[in-house]
């Protein structure tokens, strides 16, 4: 099993190889060209052998290229069960939207948000790449089969991927554990901050309570290395006990 970080304008895509399948978690709004152009030339897939297309969290910078690279591979389409569903939230976490709001406020205005979005020098690197295979006949038409993705459950075809629910940074988060490696996928549930060379906690959250519950549950699992949505990616032992 291998697991190929794309870092991206706006996120970490992740290109996991599992036997004789492929499938990818996290895909931002617009990078769908610039991952499938890294899976092709410099990972050396076909794209068509990708399975799975799989988000941690419906932002935009996570799921928002999900569905079309679904399309392009005629791939599985996968998302957390409370996804895109506004009243499963409310009913879970009512004051989720004030909490969320009021820590992307705080959060816009620090330095490493200018960094992210709004950097010239960010735009040119990860520049904008064209998604060839949907110019292709009939693949904007292609309707991929879709799932919702159950805590506990697997991810459809790889039973050696669990889906782990991780609320905290937003209701519907969740992570992808491979526990034969000590392995975790984790979208914005947790951070790799590169010159701490430790695991962060989001500075974007709606609910620290939840967040602590989610922290507590983490722990529990045998963790080797973890695969973050921003940020590096973090190996070692106790790599939870700092948080």
């Amino acid at each position: 099993m291998q697991i190929h970080q794309v870092k991206t304008r706006l996120s970490n895509t992740y290109v996991v190889a599992d036997g004789d399948k492929l499938f990818v978690a996290d895909v931002a709004i617009g990078c769908d060209g610039y991952v499938l152009r890294h899976i092709e030339q410099e990972l050396g897939y076909d794209v068509h052998d990708i399975h799975l297309v799989v988000c941690t969290h419906d932002d935009p910078d996570h799921m928002g290229g999900v569905l079309r690279l679904a399309q392009s591979c005629r791939a599985i389409s996968a998302i957390p069960y409370a996804s895109k569903r506004t009243h499963l939230k409310l009913l879970r976490n009512p004051l989720g939207g004030v909490v969320r709001t009021a820590t992307m406020f705080g959060e816009m205005f620090r330095p490493r948000a200018f960094d992210m979005y709004l950097s010239k020098e960010r735009s040119a690197r990860y520049q904008h790449v064209t998604n060839h295979l949907l110019d292709e006949e009939g693949r904007r038409d292609y309707a991929p089969r879709r799932v919702r993705l159950m805590d506990g459950a697997h991810l459809p075809g790889l039973p050696d991927w669990k889906v782990v629910h991780t609320p905290g940074h937003s209701w519907d988060s969740v992570c992808f554990y491979h526990e034969s490696s000590g392995s975790l996928i984790t979208g914005d549930t947790l951070l790799g901050s590169g010159t701490r060379r430790e695991l962060v906690h989001p500075a974007i959250f709606d609910s620290l309570t939840q967040r602590r519950n989610t922290m507590r549950k983490l722990r529990e699992l045998n963790l080797s290395n973890v695969y973050p949505g921003h940020g590096s990616i973090i190996s070692g032992e106790n790599l939870l006990e700092h948080l």
